[in-house]
């Protein structure tokens, strides 16, 4: 959720939450778990199937048969396998983000942002893997250009580049466009959108049919989320 929202913008959240069902049919936001879906892939865009399935608690054809909705709607495309939110991202990016979204990759990029210069083996403790995971993992990383490995005697040493906050800082104003169409999109779909909160790294919007309504907190900062992880 976005920081800085106060006690009873928050308990609105918790009252009006994601997992609730408008009573209206075509929408595809009208379907809570599809908004979660949807919610998710901002996050993390480009995650794979049965994680997506493990995190959110649905089963893998649950998710495929939500994505499919979500693809047919507009609201997601694909990239080969890779699918995310159409317009948040730079299409060309889905390859770096498909990374991220593996396994152990997450992890070994934030244990070296949080200490530029650690070793091999100190990453491989503190992320619970085994050294040899943590060396192909980091050499992958690099080849995306997200870390620099340097050799320090008989020890390899991983430090963080400033591609992701280039990229980050590249990305926002096609984050803003994204959150501006999303606005449309349900205005269109007769949802009656009320924007609450808006920044840079997200979204907090109400909307629904009637007196039903529900809130969704869009992350918009996936330079970000995919790999520091935010819930």
């Amino acid at each position: 959720m976005a920081p800085g929202i106060g006690r009873a913008l928050a308990r609105a959240v918790q009252q009006e939450g994601l997992w609730e069902d408008l009573a209206i049919e075509g929408p595809s936001l009208a379907n809570a778990r599809r908004r979660q879906l949807f919610r998710y892939l901002c996050l993390r865009p480009c995650a794979r199937v049965g994680e997506i399935a493990r995190d959110l608690s649905y089963s893998q054809a649950t998710v495929r048969w939500h994505e499919w909705d979500l693809l047919e709607n507009g609201y997601v495309q694909i990239e080969g396998t890779r699918v995310f939110p159409a317009g948040l991202i730079d299409p060309e990016d889905a390859v770096l983000f498909a990374s991220l979204a593996a396994m152990g990759r997450a992890a070994v990029l934030a244990a070296t942002f949080a200490s530029p210069g650690t070793s091999y083996q100190e990453v491989a403790q503190y992320v619970d893997l085994t050294r040899q995971s943590v060396s192909k993992i980091a050499q992958e990383l690099s080849e995306y250009g997200l870390l620099n490995l340097v050799e320090d005697g008989r020890y390899r040493r991983l430090y963080p580049t400033d591609r992701l906050t280039k990229k980050r800082e590249g990305n926002r104003p096609r984050a803003a466009a994204f959150g501006d169409a999303l606005l449309r999109r349900l205005a269109d779909d007769g949802l009656s959108p009320d924007l609450l909160r808006r920044d840079e790294s997200a979204l907090l919007v109400r909307f629904g049919v009637g007196p039903q309504r529900v809130v969704l907190d869009l992350p918009l900062d996936p330079y970000v989320t995919a790999w520091q992880g935010i819930s």
